[in-house]
């Protein structure tokens, strides 16, 4: 069963936070012997996967680093989520883990999906890690790079000649008529079980750097969290994460989530900012194609995370997602997708505002490499020389570029 028989809507899944809390369970420190998602197993609600190796058993760990070039607004402290360094290089792996796992414990071998490239990566190199077989519904305007690594992984891959949105009515369609295993974000429940890992980790990496001594049983919690949102299973799994924890005694509150959209995709921001319960799709538009949702399958949850931490929504307009592309590069060292860059926005539309104050911890979430989408990283021959093999021909330009006097 995916979605409720009554309406059709987003099944949520209940964790037994009362029977953890009996048993006296508290995550372990964060160790070597053990960075991924499985050593919250107690709060994921299918069985850790039985696999010696693999990349199945080991994704989680990302780190999370103290970003100093860019806590110059106000004077928060900014920390980086870096998800774009998980094993096919997004956050969606931790979701497609999850999947993956309840499908094997299902015996299902074969996993059906609709994705703009992430999702269906992440799932093609899940299912390659564990004999599982992949089916990968993608627009056909996907990025070539992830379509390489979708093929690449040995998923069968199927573009289709539509919109994100008619993927995934195809896939959910095949799910229901074909009785194919479906990971459809926001129509499998498991996938937001995956995503909400990320805000454990976050508390827990946030302990170490700020609190001296033992933290076993109360972890520190960032002030805001600012997270890249599309189809709103992410900003919903981020959530949940953090609810998931406070329920369990490990902190002590929930977050502002600051969700950031596309101008060409906005509909959950839209919606928001009019009051809206209900998400109106729209026609979308954009280069960020991870968060690119005509039709957002998760939206009324992606209003509640927000609405819940008493946070917003900013916009972001497509020539700025290409400069913030560049500029978290320049200033970070990381290169991240579109669909990531758009929360570096967000950062700097959250400092105009009067919702974060000196000395918050402020989180940004990076959910995608830049390899994935290099063509649209906003880099071009202007930015760039050329000389013949000489000296003085070098010597002119770091002269012109002020490298050297």
């Amino acid at each position: 069963m995916y979605l409720c028989p009554a309406d059709d809507g987003v099944l949520d899944i209940d964790i037994d936070y009362l029977n953890i809390v009996r048993n006296g369970w508290r995550p372990e420190r964060m160790s070597p012997a053990d960075m991924s998602i499985w050593r919250y197993s107690m709060l994921i609600p299918v069985s850790k996967p039985d696999f010696k190796s693999g990349i199945v058993g080991s994704v989680g760990g990302s780190p999370l680093v103290y970003a100093d070039q860019l806590s110059k607004g106000l004077g928060e402290q900014v920390w980086i989520k870096n998800d774009s360094l998980l094993p096919t290089g997004s956050l969606k792996d931790r979701a497609s883990a999850v999947v993956v796992s309840d499908a094997i414990a299902r015996g299902r071998n074969v996993i059906i999906a609709a994705s703009t490239g992430n999702a269906g990566v992440a799932l093609a190199g899940m299912a390659a890690a564990t004999g599982v077989k992949a089916v990968i519904l993608a627009p056909a305007g996907a990025p070539a790079g992830k379509i390489a690594q979708i093929v690449a992984y040995g998923a069968l891959l199927i573009l289709v000649d539509g919109s994100y949105s008619d993927a995934y009515d195809l896939a959910s369609r095949a799910s229901k008529e074909m009785n194919i295993y479906c990971r459809n974000t926001g129509y499998n429940p498991f996938t937001i079980e995956g995503k909400k890992t990320v805000a454990y980790e976050i508390c827990e990496q946030l302990s170490d750097h700020l609190v001296d001594g033992d933290h076993a049983n109360y972890w520190k919690v960032p002030d805001i969290v600012v997270v890249p949102v599309g189809d709103g299973n992410m900003i919903s799994g981020v959530y949940k994460g953090f609810v998931d924890l406070m329920a369990i005694g490990i902190t002590s509150k929930i977050p502002k989530i600051v969700g950031v959209q596309a101008e060409g995709s906005a509909a959950i921001a839209n919606a928001y900012n009019r009051g809206d319960e209900v998400v109106a799709e729209v026609r979308s538009q954009t280069i960020a194609d991870s968060i690119s949702a005509d039709r957002p399958s998760d939206g009324y949850r992606a209003i509640k995370a927000v609405k819940g931490s008493d946070g917003e929504y900013f916009t972001v307009a497509e020539d700025e997602i290409r400069k913030s592309v560049l500029d978290v590069a320049s200033m970070t060292g990381m290169f991240v997708e579109e669909s990531s860059a758009v929360v570096y926005s967000g950062l700097r539309q959250l400092q105009n505002t009067e919702r974060v104050k000196s000395g918050d911890n402020v989180v940004i979430l990076i959910t995608g490499h830049g390899l994935k989408t290099v063509d649209g990283s906003g880099v071009n021959r202007e930015m760039y020389s050329c000389v013949r093999p000489r000296l003085d021909e070098l010597g002119d330009v770091l002269m012109s570029k002020n490298i050297i006097v």
